[in-house]
């Protein structure tokens, strides 16, 4: 049987490329050319699946939702929906997005009519999703989240372990010899946020517990507050741990606007790893986190259980975070130096 993945090797694009094309996913752009060249290879390879029959058998198609909450433009999704593509081609199955625009009876419509296997929810809040999940899971359709966290019972989440990364990521400046490091942090009832914060305070009682630690908040009157602690030489932090690439950009046209070099005078490290972050005037060193592991675990989760009716329990999983070096850290102390400036490097 001619699957998806054969028709990606025959047309020389990705399985995620088809998969968008085989569903006619409108809101993702591809070019007419590629959209003809995998249209082309479906006829020659005799591609014709006949899902309804299948669907109707089986009481479900082979259709995995992916239900975003958050927007299809940003590099998290756009690297999650990839994995969860390869992992859904593996097994046969196509996946299709949905833009959830706080219309969940419309979206739970749709995702009926479809007779999905499961969905597989992407949003910063779980609440932003949850009655739609609540009323999915009394149809029987398997549910996951994917980087947050579930906060309804058989759910189960793939997330990133945010307080472990916060953790790395500070020590990472104080190994460089920081000693005075901030977190650029702000306000929200995020999960992500909250840990974040927690893993910050958590090295910093463990590195240097004589030190206060220092949050500054990315809004308008902080930032000008900021800015008058960056031109205080002798109070200014020396390293900053930003809790977002996007805080951690926006710090960098301060710093630029007020002179200070990175990394020689000003340490940063953000989260996250956007697109921006490699290519910076200086090149950001930042947390990375494993969102192919995320979408890979969650499409098997589904998958696994669909149309067995089986519960499928409400674990969260947290995929290690790793600091990925670049430019914006000083280089690390001998760890001679290490000692004489404060803990060895754990």
């Amino acid at each position: 049987m001619i699957t998806l993945k054969d028709i990606a090797t025959a047309s020389g694009v990705s399985a995620a490329t088809v998969s968008y094309v085989m569903n006619r996913c409108d809101n993702v752009k591809i070019s007419a050319a590629t959209r003809r060249k995998v249209l082309a290879a479906a006829k020659r390879l005799g591609y014709a699946p006949n899902e309804l029959a299948r669907s109707v058998r089986r009481g479900y198609s082979n259709v995995i939702a992916l239900v975003s909450a958050t927007g299809l433009a940003s590099d998290y999704f756009y690297n999650i929906f990839n994995s969860i593509c390869r992992t859904a081609t593996k097994h046969d199955f196509a996946v299709k997005v949905y833009s959830l625009e706080n219309d969940a009876p419309a979206a739970l419509k749709m995702l009926v009519e479809q007779r999905v296997a499961g969905v597989i929810f992407h949003t910063a809040d779980f609440n932003n999703c949850r009655t739609l999940a609540l009323e999915l899971q009394k149809r029987g359709v398997p549910i996951a989240a994917v980087n947050c966290r579930a906060t309804i019972p058989d759910c189960p989440s793939f997330a990133s372990d945010d307080r472990q990364g916060a953790r790395e990521a500070v020590r990472c400046l104080y190994n460089a010899g920081c000693r005075r490091i901030a977190c650029m942090t702000h306000e929200g009832e995020f999960d992500y946020i909250r840990l974040r914060n927690e893993g910050y305070l958590e090295a910093m009682r463990e590195l240097m517990p004589e030190k206060t630690p220092f949050f500054i908040e990315n809004t308008g009157c902080d930032r000008h507050s900021l800015r008058k602690l960056l031109k205080n030489r002798k109070k200014r932090p020396d390293g900053i741990f930003c809790i977002a690439d996007g805080h951690a950009f926006q710090l960098y046209q301060l710093v630029y606007e007020l002179g200070i070099k990175i990394p020689e005078e000003l340490s940063i490290v953000g989260f996250g790893d956007l697109s921006g972050a490699s290519t910076a005037m200086v090149p950001l060193t930042t947390v990375q986190q494993a969102f192919e592991g995320m979408g890979h675990l969650a499409a098997e989760a589904v998958i696994a259980a669909a149309g067995s009716g089986k519960k499928m329990g409400s674990e969260t999983v947290e995929l290690p975070a790793s600091v990925l070096m670049r430019n914006s850290v000083k280089n690390e102390l001998p760890r001679s130096k290490q000692r004489e400036t404060g803990k060895p490097k754990q």
